[in-house]
């Protein structure tokens, strides 16, 4: 007879039990299929589902599922209560939130046939299936990747047995072998049809040695073995990479020169598990390669005499033959560098437009530029002819630094004779200015003196003498502006007082008419300003004031001359009848003098008026102090005369 257990190991084993009952981390439930009633359940799967335990307890099968998950919930029921086991992932379970989570169940039926009774053990999927949706995109992401560059992608399962991981590093050979017999690409990209012709159903059939010459098929199982002698890395490093060159052969036979990328993904004990690859499609290069070595030996001898510099470049600007170096820079390090860099930076976007444009339409171009020697060239650009196997544009580079250099000068010399002549052109205007502002305005008043005369004589004759007298000083003025302006000279109470003093004198020459009352305030720093600044000042507010009193009708008029810095403020006020500015006869020259003696100074002018609001001029100018010598700027040079 067996023994039996004693009470205390029943005990013991209850206890174990209800331990791991309560502290597993799976969800656990006893239903009744019969029922469909939730007997039992863990604080785990309370947990998941968010209800309490005794919450749990309340609840039948069908509180659990949604209803499209029923239909298979209950088959499984039915399946329990027979005996049989079962399971199933994603199964769809109900949070008390009215939330969905996915949960993998395994099931399997308790106690007799008398009361069935089915314990279920419920597992949260939502991180594995976040897990794998991560892997699913993950690898979605790198099959479009792979399938929309121009080089292929592919991977080969070396499928090693655990005896052929155990004799790897012994009989390497062997191993190598045995992997390039059974050859076959798990996965390769859409650029394979592009590159070799094969439809993708073709290549999973495809050994190494179909696509392949013999010369690449042996550098490949060199490669191999080396990669599995020589660089058997740590666990924690990454296995290196390899690259060789090959002949490999498209669909229709015809070769393809390549360039293959390859490494392997190893295993925790660092045995190599797959291959990986890109495989580059260079027949183009390599045809460029041979075609250019030809062309240099051919053309060598003439272009290193010419005495232009010949460059041969890319659709990208790369030099791929030089005839000689450019400045410090000799012909070796020319070659395979950019074009780019012999250039200022200025031309680099210009230089762009013209390289793409020979090879786009294929029209030869002229462009001028400068390098970074400081030396100019003019540079046609003949783009290749399109049977040509290389794709290459002549560039063919003249040095023009000194006929640039003359060309500049006789154009410097064109700007200064336009200038000198702008200056006169200038002068003749402010000559006209001067005559209507000095001159004229004085012949003009003297004429208003005598026609005053010959009107008041017989009735005023003291007064009509007084208007003689004064029609004689204007005269005797006007003759003496007209010797002024004859030899040039400026006013002369200009140089030898200087402009306050100048203006002063006009305030006073106003002093024995009867109206307007002239009033001159001045608040300035400077003693003397340059010649040109001091008659330009005056001949602005002798005209400014000469209108004010002349067509005002004003009982004042103010002159306020202020310094700022090194800007000088000039305002002319009346408060008389005023007018409109914008019905001021076009032949009046006032205004326009007065604005374009302030233009040519590089100041500003402002002039307001309106009827029976008066007349606001108000002039700045930049300061220049005592003698200036002869400048460029036709506004520093200009002199009244």
């Amino acid at each position: 007879m067996m023994n039996q257990p004693s009470e205390s190991a029943f005990h013991q084993i209850r206890e174990e039990l209800s331990a791991i009952y309560d502290r597993s981390t799976e969800g656990i439930l006893v239903v009744d299929p019969n029922t469909q009633r939730i007997l039992r359940a863990n604080r785990a799967i309370s947990d998941l589902l968010g209800y309490t335990n005794s919450e749990v307890l309340s609840l039948s099968v069908a509180d659990l599922h949604p209803p499209k998950a029923m239909p298979n919930v209950l088959q499984a029921l039915d399946d329990l209560r027979s005996g049989r086991s079962w399971s199933t992932r994603n199964l769809p379970c109900r949070r008390k939130d009215g939330g969905m989570i996915r949960a993998d169940v395994a099931a399997c039926r308790l106690g007799d046939d008398r009361r069935p009774l089915v314990l279920g053990l419920f597992r949260d999927a939502t991180a594995r299936n976040k897990a794998d949706e991560l892997l699913r995109t993950s690898e979605r992401r790198h099959h479009m990747i792979a399938d929309n560059i121009d080089d292929m992608v592919w991977t080969v399962s070396l499928n090693l047995s655990d005896e052929e991981k155990s004799r790897a590093m012994t009989d390497t050979v062997a191993v190598v072998d045995a992997v390039l017999k059974r050859w076959r690409f798990s996965f390769v990209s859409s650029a394979a049809e592009r590159v070799f012709g094969y439809a993708m159903s073709d290549v999973s059939d495809l050994s190494l040695r179909d696509i392949t010459t013999e010369a690449t098929f042996l550098k490949i199982r060199d490669t191999m073995i080396r990669g599995v002698v020589e660089h058997l890395p740590a666990i924690d490093e990454p296995s290196p990479q390899h690259v060789l060159e090959g002949q490999f052969l498209a669909k229709n036979g015809s070769p393809r020169w390549c360039e293959v990328v390859s490494a392997y993904l190893r295993d925790e004990d660092g045995m190599p598990t797959d291959l990986i690859g890109i495989t580059r499609d260079i027949t183009g290069r390599r045809v460029a390669e041979r075609a250019l070595r030809e062309s240099e030996s051919t053309l060598r001898g003439l272009f290193e005499n010419l005495p232009d510099v010949v460059l041969m470049v890319d659709g990208k600007g790369v030099i791929q033959f030089a005839n000689r170096g450019i400045g410090e820079i000799d012909r070796a390090d020319m070659t395979d560098k950019s074009s780019f860099r012999l250039l200022t930076p200025e031309h680099h976007a210009r230089y762009a437009e013209v390289v793409r444009q020979v090879f786009a339409d294929g029209t030869p171009q002229r462009f001028e530029c400068q390098d970074i020697f400081g030396c100019w060239w003019s540079c046609r650009i003949v783009a290749p002819p399109k049977d040509a196997d290389t794709q290459l544009a002549t560039i063919i580079a003249t040095d023009v630094t000194q006929q640039r250099a003359a060309v500049d000068a006789i154009r410097k010399e064109q700007e200064l004779l336009r200038r000198l002549l702008d200056l006169h052109e200038r002068e003749r205007q402010l000559m006209a200015y001067d005559i209507h502002d000095g001159f004229a305005q004085d012949l003009a008043g003297a004429l208003f003196r005598l026609q005053a005369f010959r009107q008041s004589h017989a009735k005023r004759p003291e007064a009509a003498w007084q208007d003689f007298d004064s029609a004689v000083r204007l005269l005797g003025r006007a003759i003496d502006e007209a010797r002024r302006l004859i030899s040039g000279l400026r006013p002369p109470v200009l140089d030898e007082s200087g402009i306050i003093q100048a203006i002063e004198y006009l305030v006073y020459e106003r002093i024995a008419d009867d109206r307007p009352r002239v009033e001159f305030i001045h608040d300035v720093a400077f003693e003397r300003l340059a010649p040109p600044l001091e008659s330009a000042v005056f001949r602005i507010v002798q005209e400014s004031l000469q209108n004010a009193c002349r067509h005002s009708q004003s009982d004042k008029v103010r002159i306020e001359m202020v310094q700022h810095g090194r800007r000088i403020h000039i305002d002319v006020r009346d408060w008389g009848v005023g007018f409109r500015i914008e019905q001021v006869e076009e032949q009046r020259f006032g205004l326009q003098g007065i604005r374009e003696r302030v233009r040519l100074l590089e100041g500003s002018v402002e002039i307001e008026s309106a009827p029976g609001q008066g007349t606001h001029i108000h002039v700045e100018l930049p300061m220049v102090d005592g003698e200036v010598p002869y400048s460029s700027d036709p506004a520093d040079n200009f002199a009244e005369g």
